[in-house]
């Protein structure tokens, strides 16, 4: 069986993706079902997270965010059974990969996929979907009339954001980090309430916050952990063109690349001082540390910092509820057209190597596998 995993490279810390055979269990646990694979939404992983919970220290599994048809039940499945087509997403820990023909994962990580979704456009939205969800509903509690400020607005898990919180009556302003980033955001139908392009407005990114918010500032912000541990006003990154990626988020020794992209977004200061009286700040960035001034700046304001990491739906079986319910949730609206994923393109699983290896350079939208 024909699967894509990341290999470490002669004991370094540089990982390369590569399709490789792999051996899937013949008889499977009571509670698990193999899934025929038709689509895998790509997103860069964290590899120093993923050595912590993988036995093998060489060679890791490539992608949760799957979609498709079930093949064979274990003993004990109970909610599905085969030749369902469904949905979801495979553990930190499992051992299988999602961008694979097939996969095993355990019946409560997937729910039904609604027969007029496409399995792209299913796996392209459920994991960036459920980022944006937890981020908005759970951790920032947000309320109708709100004001939230997205950062990385084009990203997966910005349009699926911007979506959410429009659905939910919130006033959306949202971070664009290039003019073309800016027009993309600016099509956006329902309009978003303010598009910032920090290229252009990062001196007075503060500015714009209080001006469309009466001087009051935002209630949330969302930071897809577009860099804001960095104080710095924008920051270069290199866009890799080579088989060998660092997929940690750090820079890697022997990680080679010609083209240089700044990108800018917000600092650790500008999010914090456009934070409103008992403001919530949720980040994706792990490496997120706020500065003394700055948690003195969180107090004063009675603000509250947290951290998104959708993957720890999966981690503790109490919440296998609520994940469900997320799920159940994202498929029904995109059935139902009220919110849809951005795809930039999809590849087949022999060139999802290549597609891994260039995925930092883009900025708009999801790469998805998909079956041939």
């Amino acid at each position: 069986m024909r699967s894509v995993i990341l290999a470490r490279q002669d004991g370094s810390d540089v990982w390369e993706a590569q399709v490789d055979d792999v051996e899937l269990p013949k008889a499977l646990d009571d509670k698990y079902v193999r899934v025929a694979v038709k689509a895998c939404g790509l997103s860069q992983s964290d590899t120093e997270v993923l050595t912590q919970l993988h036995r093998s220290k060489s060679r890791l599994p490539v992608g949760q965010e799957i979609s498709g048809v079930i093949t064979e039940v274990g003993a004990g499945v109970t909610l599905f059974k085969v030749g369902d087509e469904v949905v979801g997403l495979l553990p930190l820990d499992s051992p299988w990969s999602g961008c694979a023909e097939q996969c095993v994962v355990a019946e409560h990580c997937l729910v039904g996929k609604p027969a007029s979704v496409s399995h792209v456009d299913a796996a392209g939205s459920v994991g960036s979907g459920l980022s944006a969800y937890t981020a908005l509903h759970y951790l920032a509690h947000i309320c109708s009339g709100e004001t939230v400020l997205i950062c990385n607005g084009t990203s997966a898990s910005g349009t699926m954001a911007i979506q959410l919180a429009q659905q939910w009556n919130a006033r959306v302003m949202a971070t664009a980090s290039s003019h073309e980033d800016s027009l993309f955001l600016d099509s956006h139908r329902p309009p978003l309430t303010q598009v910032i392009e920090l290229g252009k407005y990062r001196r007075a990114l503060l500015e714009v916050c209080l001006e469309e918010t009466g001087g009051l500032g935002v209630d949330c912000i969302i930071d897809f952990g577009v860099g804001a541990s960095s104080d710095k006003a924008g920051d270069s990154f290199f866009l890799s063109t080579d088989m060998s990626i660092p997929l940690s988020g750090t820079s890697t020794p022997g990680w080679q690349s010609p083209d240089l992209v700044t990108r800018h977004h917000p600092s650790k200061h500008d999010l914090v001082s456009c934070l409103a009286v008992g403001g919530r700040l949720v980040t994706a960035d792990r490496l997120f540390q706020l500065d003394p001034p700055h948690s003195d700046m969180l107090f004063m304001k009675g603000a509250s910092l947290c951290f998104l990491n959708e993957h720890t739906w999966l981690l503790s079986g109490s919440q296998q509820g609520r994940f469900l319910h997320i799920l159940h949730d994202l498929m029904e609206k995109v059935e139902r057209n009220k919110i849809s994923p951005t795809i930039h393109h999809t590849v087949v699983l022999e060139d999802t190597s290549q597609a891994l290896a260039q995925l930092s350079q883009y900025l708009v939208g999801k790469v998805v596998m998909r079956a041939q």
